[in-house]
Order: C-alpha cells, then sequence, then structure tokens
C-alpha cells in the first residue's frame, strides 16, 4: 500500500452507516468528509458512526469536491441524482463510486462514463452482493469447474411487512417519510423492488451466467403481482424475473414474496435470499445473505449459512459408464454476515486507488463501467417489461430509457 486514501461520502442516509465499515481501521482509505444538503444530519450521522472529530462537514457538492484532502467520492444519494454528482466529481478529479442502479438511463450512465474517462480517473458501482463471501466461494466453483457448465441460476428472495430488521428499525435515524423517494417514479421507476434492490439479483445472474460462463442475458420478462402496503403504497412484489440467454437450457430467475408475520431475523432489513445455481454436473447452493432467515437452522434443512456444493464422488473413469455416486461438501468458514460484503466491496476499490492498479478481468466481483452499463440495460429491459405487462424484451431493443 503506497498512500492512505483520502473518501468523501455524499449522502449521509439510509445505506450511509453500512459504507464505513470498510474504512474502520483500514490502512489504505480514511473517511475525511461528509456532503450532504442537510448539514445537520450529516453531523448528527458523523456522531452516530464515531467518525474522528476532523471529518470535515459539507452541505455543497461543489466545495467537497474542491477538498484537496479528498481523492475518492462515493454517491450514495438518490439514484436521478447521481450523474449530476459524478460528473462535477469527475471533472475535478475524484475517483467515483456510485451506489446501484448508478443510473436512471443508460445516456445519463454513459456521461458519467465519458466524464470519467475524460477526467482519466476510475469510475465503478458499488455492487455489494458480488463480494458477498458465500457468492465469491460459489464463483470460485464455477471458475474451477467444479459444477461443469452453468445451466442456471436462480434467486429466492423473502420480504417481511412486519419484521423489522434492527438497521431499518433505527426509527430515529430513518423514519418512513426519508424513504419516499423511494416509491417514485424519478428515482425508481414505481417498482423499488425491480429496480432498486433488483440491481444487486440482475447482477448476480448476469455475472454468474454471462461473465463466468459467457451465456450473458439476452432478454428478460417479468410477472407482477402488485401489493398494496398497508393499503397505501402499490409495491411490485410479488414479482418473478425469468433471464433468458441464448440458449434455451441456459437462464435465470428471481422469485420475490413479500409476506406479512414470518419471524425474519435480521441486523439489517427485513427480507433474506437464497442462491441456487444449476450446473451440468453438479449444484451450488448459498442460503442466507441480507438476514439470518437460516441462521441455526441444525434440523437437516439447508444448513447454517456458509456455501455447499454436490457433485460426484469420482471422474467417470469408463466411457458411458454410470456417474459415481454423489455426495455433498460445504464451506461455512467464511463471515457470513451482509456488513462483510460492504468491508470487502469497499475496500477492494480503495486499494486498487491506492496503489494505482485495476481490476483483473477474471474478477467475478467488481463492475467497472462496461459491466455496470449492461447490468443497468438488464434493469432498464425488466422496467420496461414490468411497464409492458410481462412482454419479453430483447436486451439490444433498450438503448436508453425503458
Amino acid at each position: 500500500m503506497t498512500k492512505r486514501v483520502g473518501v468523501a461520502l455524499v449522502g449521509t442516509g439510509n445505506i450511509a452507516l453500512l459504507h464505513t465499515l470498510g474504512y474502520n481501521n483500514f490502512e489504505g482509505a480514511e473517511i475525511r468528509a461528509l456532503c450532504d444538503l442537510n448539514a445537520k444530519r450529516a453531523q448528527q450521522f458523523k456522531e452516530e458512526a464515531s467518525l474522528p472529530a476532523k471529518v470535515k462537514i459539507y452541505n455543497d457538492p461543489t466545495a467537497c469536491f474542491a477538498d484537496e484532502d479528498i481523492e475518492l467520492v462515493e454517491i450514495l444519494t438518490p439514484h436521478a441524482t447521481h450523474e449530476p454528482l459524478a460528473v462535477e466529481a469527475a471533472e475535478a478529479g475524484k475517483h467515483i463510486s456510485v451506489q446501484k442502479p448508478p443510473a436512471m438511463t443508460l445516456s445519463s450512465y454513459d456521461k458519467m462514463i465519458h466524464a470519467a474517462e475524460k477526467a482519466g480517473v476510475r469510475f465503478r458501482v458499488y455492487e455489494n452482493f458480488r463480494y458477498h463471501p458465500p457468492y465469491v466461494k460459489a464463483a470460485e466453483l464455477i471458475q474451477r469447474g467444479t459444477i461443469g457448465e452453468v445451466l442456471s441460476v436462480n434467486i429466492r428472495m423473502w420480504m417481511v411487512i412486519n419484521a423489522i430488521g434492527e438497521y431499518r428499525g433505527h426509527k430515529k435515524r430513518f423514519p418512513l417519510h426519508t424513504l419516499k423517494w423511494k416509491i417514485r417514479e424519478k428515482h425508481n421507476y414505481h417498482a423499488p423492488t425491480l429496480f432498486d434492490d433488483g440491481y444487486h439479483k440482475h447482477s448476480l445472474v448476469e455475472g454468474y451466467l454471462g461473465d463466468l460462463d459467457g451465456n450473458s442475458v439476452n432478454a428478460v420478462k417479468v410477472w407482477c403481482g402488485w401489493e398494496k402496503l398497508f393499503g397505501l403504497v402499490k409495491l411490485d412484489s410479488p414479482v418473478i424475473v425469468i433471464y433468458e440467454t441464448k440458449k434455451r437450457n441456459k437462464y435465470g430467475t428471481w422469485n420475490v414474496n413479500t409476506a406479512k408475520d414470518i419471524p425474519m431475523h435480521s441486523s439489517y432489513f427485513a427480507c433474506d435470499e437464497s442462491l441456487e445455481i444449476t450446473g451440468s454436473n453438479g449444484i451450488i447452493m448459498a442460503p442466507g445473505c441480507t438476514g439470518n432467515l437460516f441462521k441455526g437452522c441444525e434440523c437437516g434443512g439447508p444448513g447454517k449459512p456458509g456455501t455447499y456444493w454436490f457433485t460426484q464422488d469420482k471422474e467417470i473413469s469408463e466411457e458411458n459408464a454410470p456417474p459415481e455416486i454423489g455426495s455433498w461438501k460445504s464451506d461455512c468458514s467464511m463471515e457470513t454476515d451482509w456488513s462483510q460484503s460492504f468491508i470487502d466491496c469497499t475496500q477492494h476499490y480503495a486499494t486498487m486507488i491506492a496503489e494505482d492498479r485495476w481490476f483483473h478481468e477474471d474478477d467475478f466481483r467488481p463492475l467497472d463501467g462496461s459491466r455496470g452499463r449492461k447490468v443497468s440495460q438488464i434493469t432498464l429491459a425488466i422496467i420496461r417489461s414490468l411497464k409492458e405487462d410481462g412482454k419479453t424484451v430483447k436486451i439490444k431493443d433498450v438503448e436508453n430509457a425503458p
């Protein structure tokens, strides 16, 4: 490590606290400034996150970006505001990390990329799910050929209304009115499940099918049941997304339910996910991510959090011989708490900047400009399918907006 990168967090809202974790006791980078239009909120955040007294507070992005102590800017504001902030930061010579979804249209995304390239600064989309250790282990198994050719990627998700996670349950910091932007057309196309949270899932499916196995998603279709929360807010759930590739036997799905009273345990949000990847000669499962639904499950079900895989015990020794009996293996030694994905995602990028290196193309985890654009295009295609009542939408047909 050659230097310690100075970082500014722009936006001190709902997700910002998790973004501070990777900088705690990290020699590669440190938070030196907070920027929020509401300076009082930024000061409260500074105290809650136990940041050092020397951390500066700005309520003007232009002044923040002019700060010579800042080299990297994390943009954590509502989605429609990302482009002008990223462009201004790039023009000020700052490296950029943008929360997902990075932009509302492809042209907006391209303006950020162009500004970064013109200024000679780094740009990436902050996509922490690709850094979740059990998901990283799944990628390593695929790269080693453990399950053969990837045939399907299926993600199961549960959201619970009455089980408020500890993070969201902090009502003093996160009153409901601060989340109104999540359901607006301007920032989320009235689809916070599919557009906002969905970006993570679209990224995973494309990552395992496209980035790792060469079977990139080329079409999507959506079924949505539309649920009214508290009789007021129309939510895009339950929902099922089908991701197609050029090969009919290779696909992905994302299946979401919203329930009222499942006793979901979570230190963060009242939801959890489970991943299943089927290959030509094996299966990978990773139960649990955002929440703790499977924690303590010792009854023969999906097991404790970690990564599990099922493959043949031995190679087939004779041509046309039946396969040997398979067996389950597992790795539950890694850190499975969702917060670790934020820590690893933060530190990986900061290290690249500190050491003046860039991501390796074989690394499953990071979303650089090209990968982030493809996931954005998939996300916008899904919104188009939603608006067109489940019509199959070709990814290439989305040239800008849904």
